[in-house]
């Protein structure tokens, strides 16, 4: 009986690991999508399935950090994501989530979760400061490199490595003009007025409707994260950046934790950072979105 070929160099390391779990022999393979790393569903004969994520060597810290992220929020055993499998630079092994039919409380349970999620603060040694924005290393949010380290303040994390960073990016590209990239530094100088305090929490960071799912049991699971430390309101926002959730998840979210005042109005600033990331990705697509939010804060 003739099998599949791996459509991607397999290492000594991740063949020996695809080799004792029965995937030396594939039995189905089908691409899940691909950009800075390709996305593969493997198949075995027993009918096992997991996800193969494969970067050129140059994306290979994409991997790591990816699997760092799911790992930091497994460890809050709040909600689920798949179980990391085999990492290295090269390819990053993940458990498949089969998707089943939503259960009548999906959109609470994932609200009751990812509160439950936002709740954790920084801890460990490497944190020294009273509540720390940020993470202690660098990580990818999509196809762009996420700029982290450690801020006390997070008005300051969010303005030098989320908006300023991604601008001086979009200026370098030709995608904005001096005169937007100063409309940004102004904003930035005002974030203090326009956001206020919150506490820093755990964040998946990329928190689009494409990265949540429904597992088999019918309960939320999340995927593909860009973690740091932030404010809450900044995962909800991106939540709204494609349409939105229903809005039992939101007056659910809001019955656990309730947000500050008027923060449907910050929503478009917050994801300026993911605007602006995607003009950097995909280019002028995004451009009049990222200029209408520069301009209504401005």
């Amino acid at each position: 009986m003739s099998h599949l070929e791996f459509p991607f160099q397999v290492s000594s390391a991740s063949g020996a690991w695809l080799a004792e779990n029965g995937f030396d022999n594939l039995e189905r393979c089908e691409m899940l999508g691909s950009g800075h790393h390709e996305c593969y569903l493997l198949g075995n004969r027993g009918d096992r399935k997991i996800v193969a994520k494969v970067a050129p060597a140059e994306c290979g810290a994409a991997l790591l950090a990816e699997s760092e992220g799911l790992a930091l929020l497994a460890s809050t055993q709040t909600i689920r994501t798949p179980e990391i499998l085999f990492v290295n630079e090269q390819c990053l092994l993940l458990e498949f989530i089969a998707e089943g039919p939503q259960r009548s409380d999906y959109w609470q349970l994932l609200a009751e979760r990812l509160a439950e999620l936002h709740r954790h603060s920084p801890a460990g040694p490497a944190v020294n400061l009273g509540t720390p924005y940020g993470l202690e290393k660098d990580n990818w949010c999509g196809a762009q490199p996420q700029h982290n380290g450690w801020f006390e303040d997070g008005h300051e994390f969010f303005a030098e490595h989320r908006l300023l960073h991604q601008a001086r990016i979009a200026f370098d590209n030709g995608y904005l003009e001096s005169p937007w990239i100063i409309s940004i530094e102004s904003i930035c100088e005002r974030l203090a007025e326009l956001v206020p305090w919150q506490p820093a929490s755990l964040l998946h960071g990329d928190l689009w409707p494409g990265n949540i799912l429904v597992d088999e049991h019918g309960r939320p699971a999340l995927i593909d994260p860009a973690v740091y430390y932030g404010w809450r309101e900044s995962d909800i926002a991106m939540t709204l950046l494609f349409g939105g959730l229903p809005h039992e998840f939101y007056r659910s979210y809001e019955a656990c934790w309730p947000m500050e005042a008027d923060w449907r109005s910050r929503v478009q600033l917050y994801n300026l950072y993911h605007l602006l990331n995607h003009l950097n990705i995909f280019g002028e697509t995004y451009l009049a979105q990222v200029q209408d939010a520069i301009a209504r804060y401005a």
